[in-house]
């Protein structure tokens, strides 16, 4: 039976409210630090570990009791100025939030959390007795990561979703095979960086400063530092009642134009089908079709969060590496204001994880080397976020060291990730952009926080889950920026539907430049390759048959000019039926490389959505020139 039994729901409004708090009390432990006399800040952050612990008391959750407690006194102490704030002490209490946190992902299991580790309890009631600590010792490195399971068949979805025979010839694999060394031919790293996903990445260790569980083993340990049991997606969320409002209201007019047209359908069957009538009907067919977009519109809004919720959790991650790396930094945020899908911001975790850290490890140079440079001995580190059209735009950017592109070809070359007959034709951003390869690394040696080359192409690979895509710009002495580019949500996507004889798809819309008829006398074959000049411009063409193997109906009478990234090329289809906005299922256990999910068309049909850019870099880069 649980230890909660008829209490789940407390539990769970517990969890909820405490979690958000203590996320608040690691914000202001971090203000506090550059700040240690600010009574106000003291104040709030005494209030925060005093209500977490009059809850955890009605939950009798005595161990979380004691630690918040004892972490209470030592507030207490602070703000009455009889105890003075230093890194060792801030060490000792971001240890005991980590604690707590622990706990609460106990609690999240329905179990009682077990006492704190005596070293986190000791050094806290050294604090209190006036004791002095020594500097805190890093977490142990971790293991190395699991190979990942072989992809789903490609050609089992399609007989399984559509209900037709499979295509003539079988598709791609969902992961191509591995190669040693790519052949001198091989197609530029800027046009098929899509290295195939990790079940996880180096697994960093949270730092804890003192002491840590037996089960808290590197095994454990998820790809942004957090325990099994901290690793569930929430599935709440608070929705300010203004957008129910509007949503209620939207429903109440889409309830009184279905009441019109069954009146007017009524009308028409008994006969009436003057003019008048047809208008009224024409009228409210328009009506209901601008309440339904205004509705969904509107219930994607109920999905929109503060991005700021994520944000505010990498302060912390910053600060306890840095403090690791005997460095100096700071990390500043903006934009926290900008509204995401909270299903996205969920799975951004672990990416943002990933560049913070390697910002702190990689970017940002040691306080000595700073000096020498004529920089200010902190470096800082600026995280923002920004909407730009129907997308947004993730900024991580160091005033650090920069990157050499020059030093990550030849670092490519010497790991055998590239020949180095490829890599001479690459430019410089083509070069930084060789950092996404499985493999790569500039670390000579591991440690705890990196050098294993399992970071960055997991990065550009979750980020291609979400249908974004990852660009670096870096100044050797200056530093670096990342920029993450992702739709404002997934759950709706715009669409160009094409066809291949009878069959449809959907291409996403926001690739698409252009619709072009094909005048076969106009195509042309350069190099081996078949390409179409568009006003002026030789672009490469390809079949969405060959893409997909499918055979070829010879009826490819319209051209897609579409871009992906920095290529343009021409896709050929036989056909196109319009664009549509349409809600994707996800293929969350079974998704084929190549295939992003599925829809309904108009006519009840199911449509496969194609990962334009997935089968591109399956198909060996065919429209690199």
């Amino acid at each position: 039976m649980s230890d909660f039994s008829g209490m789940e729901e407390l539990l769970q409004d517990f969890l909820q409210e405490s979690s958000e708090l203590l996320d608040d009390v690691d914000s202001k432990l971090l203000m506090l630090e550059q700040a240690p006399h600010d009574h106000g800040l003291l104040n709030d952050i005494f209030r925060g570990f005093h209500t977490i612990k009059g809850g955890a008391g009605f939950l009798n959750a005595t161990e979380l009791v004691t630690l918040c407690h004892l972490t209470e006194n030592l507030f207490d102490r602070l703000r009455n100025d009889q105890l003075t704030l230093d890194a060792n002490i801030m060490d000792a209490i971001l240890s005991a939030t980590s604690e707590v946190r622990h706990m609460f992902g106990a609690l999240s299991q329905n179990t009682q959390p077990s006492s704190a580790p005596p070293a986190i309890t000791q050094a806290l009631e050294a604090i209190l007795e006036g004791k002095p600590l020594a500097k805190a010792t890093p977490a142990p490195a971790s293991s190395a990561p699991a190979s990942p399971p072989p992809g789903p068949d490609w050609n089992a979805l399609f007989a399984a979703l559509t209900g037709a025979g499979t295509p003539p010839e079988p598709l791609p694999p969902a992961v191509p095979p591995a190669q040693d060394k790519p052949a001198a031919n091989a197609p530029s790293p800027s046009q098929n960086l899509h290295p195939a996903p990790e079940s996880s990445a180096e697994a960093p260790q949270e730092i804890r400063s003192y002491g840590r569980r037996a089960t808290d083993s590197p095994a454990n340990a998820s790809l942004g530092g957090r325990r099994e049991s901290e690793n569930v997606k929430e599935n709440t969320i608070r929705v300010d009642t203004e957008r129910l409002d509007q949503v209620l209201n939207l429903s109440g007019e889409i309830g009184l134009t279905k009441n019109r047209l069954n009146q007017l359908r009524s009308d028409i069957l008994l006969g009436k089908q003057d003019a008048n009538t047809l208008r009224a009907l024409d009228e409210a067919v328009n009506q209901l079709d601008m309440l339904v977009v205004s509705l969904q519109n509107s219930v994607m809004k109920t999905r929109m969060q503060p991005i700021g919720r994520l944000f505010k959790k990498f302060p912390r991650l910053a600060r306890d590496l840095a403090r690791q790396l005997n460095k100096e930094v700071e990390l500043v945020l903006v934009g926290e204001e900008t509204e995401i899908d909270k299903t996205m911001i969920e799975d951004l975790n672990d990416p943002l994880v990933h560049l913070i850290r390697n910002a702190v490890d990689h970017g940002v140079e040691l306080p000595a080397e700073r000096t020498a440079a004529g920089k200010p001995v902190k470096s800082l580190i600026q995280l923002q976020a920004r909407q730009i059209g129907d997308h947004i735009n993730i900024v991580i950017a160091d005033d650090g060291k920069g990157m050499d592109p020059e030093a990550i070809r030849a670092k490519a070359i010497a790991k055998g990730l590239i020949s180095p007959e490829v890599a001479s034709s690459l430019d410089e951003t083509q070069c930084l952009e060789l950092i996404f390869l499985p493999g790569f690394s500039t670390k000579e040696q591991i440690s705890s926080v990196s050098g294993r080359g399992v970071g960055m192409d997991v990065v550009k690979t979750n980020i291609k889950k979400l249908n974004g895509n990852v660009t670096i710009r870096s100044e050797v002495g200056k530093g670096s920026e990342l920029t993450i580019s992702l739709p404002l949500t997934l759950a709706i996507l715009p669409v160009l539907m094409v066809r291949i004889g009878a069959q449809s798809f959907a291409v996403p819309l926001s690739l698409v430049r252009e619709i072009i008829a094909l005048e076969h006398n106009q195509i042309q074959h350069v190099g081996g390759k078949t390409t179409l000049v568009v006003r002026g411009e030789i672009l490469p063409m390809v079949s969405l048959a060959q893409l997909l193997h499918w055979e070829e109906s010879n009826q490819a009478h319209t051209g897609v000019l579409m871009q992906v990234e920095n290529q343009s090329f021409i896709l050929s289809v036989d056909g196109f039926d319009g664009h549509d906005d349409v809600v994707i299922k996800s293929l969350d256990t079974f998704r084929p490389s190549g295939v992003a999910g599925v829809t309904m068309s108009s006519d009840g049909e199911i449509v496969l959505i194609l990962d334009i850019k997935e089968l591109f870099g399956l198909s060996g880069g065919v429209v690199s020139h």
